[in-house]
This record gives C-alpha cells, sequence and structure tokens, in this order.
C-alpha cells in the first residue's frame, strides 16, 4: 500500500520546463479519469494522453497514485483558500445570507478549477488518499471555529471544532447525492446551505441580540 512518503513527488521542479512538464502529467492523468473513469489511470495511460515518455512520468513521481494525491492536494488548497478569504468576510448581523452565498461561490469555484466527482471518486478508491482528505476536513472545521468565534458563539472550540466536522461531511453528502442521481442539480447545495444553517444556529444563539 501506498504511503504519505511515496506519494510525494520525486522531484521539485524549479525551471520552468519543469513545472510545465509536471502540470502536463497532472493534467493528462486528470483528463483520463474524466474520459474513462478512476481505474483506467496508469501510467501508460498518462503516457500516452501527454505524449510523454514513461520514463520522464517516474522523474517526477514514483506512481500513478502519487500523481493523483498530488492532484487532489493542490485543489483542496485552493478551496480552502477561497474558503478562508471569503469566511473573514462575513458579519454577525446577516450571517446566513453571507454564509449562503459563501457556500454557493465555493462550490462554482472548486468546480471551475477542476475539483469535480472524479477527483472526489479516487480519494474513495485509493484509501492512501485518505489522509489528505483527513487532513482537509480538519482544516475546514478550524476555519468554521475561527469564524464562529469571530462572530460571538460562546461554544467551547473543541464543540465548535466537532460542528465543523458535521459542517464539512455535508459536502461529501452532495457529492454522494450526485452520485447516486447521476445530476449535479443544485438543490444539494441548497439543502447543505440550509442544513449548515440549522447545525450553526444554536451556536450563535442570543450573538445578534447581545450586539444590537
Amino acid at each position: 500500500m501506498a504511503t504519505l512518503t511515496n506519494l510525494r513527488t520525486k522531484r521539485r521542479p524549479v525551471q520552468a520546463r519543469s513545472q510545465k512538464m509536471k502540470m502536463a502529467i497532472m493534467e493528462s492523468t486528470h483528463a483520463v479519469m474524466r474520459e474513462q473513469g478512476v481505474r483506467a489511470v496508469t501510467t501508460n495511460a498518462v503516457a500516452a494522453h501527454s505524449g510523454i515518455k514513461v520514463g520522464s512520468i517516474y522523474d517526477y513521481f514514483p506512481n500513478k497514485e502519487a500523481i493523483i494525491a498530488e492532484i487532489y492536494e493542490e485543489k483542496l488548497a485552493r478551496v480552502r483558500s477561497f474558503l478562508e478569504a471569503g469566511s473573514v468576510t462575513i458579519t454577525a448581523d446577516s450571517w446566513q445570507t453571507q454564509l449562503a452565498t459563501l457556500i454557493r461561490v465555493t462550490w462554482a469555484y472548486q468546480l471551475s478549477i477542476g475539483l469535480d466527482r472524479t477527483i472526489v471518486d479516487a480519494a474513495y478508491y485509493y484509501e492512501s488518499l485518505f489522509p489528505i482528505a483527513q487532513q482537509h476536513a480538519r482544516l475546514i472545521a478550524s476555519n468554521y471555529v475561527k469564524l464562529l468565534l469571530r462572530l460571538g458563539s460562546t461554544w467551547p472550540q473543541e464543540q465548535l471544532f466537532d460542528l465543523g466536522i458535521s459542517l464539512y461531511t455535508l459536502v461529501n453528502a452532495n457529492w454522494s447525492y450526485w452520485r447516486l442521481t447521476g445530476t449535479d442539480h443544485d438543490i444539494a447545495i441548497e439543502r447543505q446551505i440550509v442544513l449548515t444553517i440549522t447545525l450553526i444556529s444554536p451556536s450563535l444563539d442570543g450573538v445578534a441580540c447581545a450586539q444590537a
């Protein structure tokens, strides 16, 4: 079984040409996943799609899982940065409306950068990607802790963190809904928003009144 150690890229490209090569490998891997499914990903398939020799792929990545892990981790990091930047603009007087908008635009953003169902499915298919998903969930939960404390919640941080984990599971529920229905219907996002606000509200009870 692959570990986090051998999922790391073998070469850290510093020259523009090397960075371009690494990006081409990652983009081709994602393309193979989209066109044929995660089970079809092999270094030979990536080489055929990208026109890069298999040996050159191994110069940058130890195996196909390492390529997928890097794609997954990079896209999750971009989503976190986007979400964190949006969170700091939310104010206590209208947090429900602002958070609803942030959730909608975050979904639009992550889909626009290619964090799609093929990547999420890969995280389920390869157990070695689970630590990346787990760390992402914890960081998202921590962001919720900072947001709710800033909005005036008096709940203990441990309780807010646990709440944040539950809020993050709603994201996974959307992926599952789309997978089971074979759609990408926005109703899943709207339900996530309703449930998120419902779960958060008790942690902020009395805050608006106190600030008023």
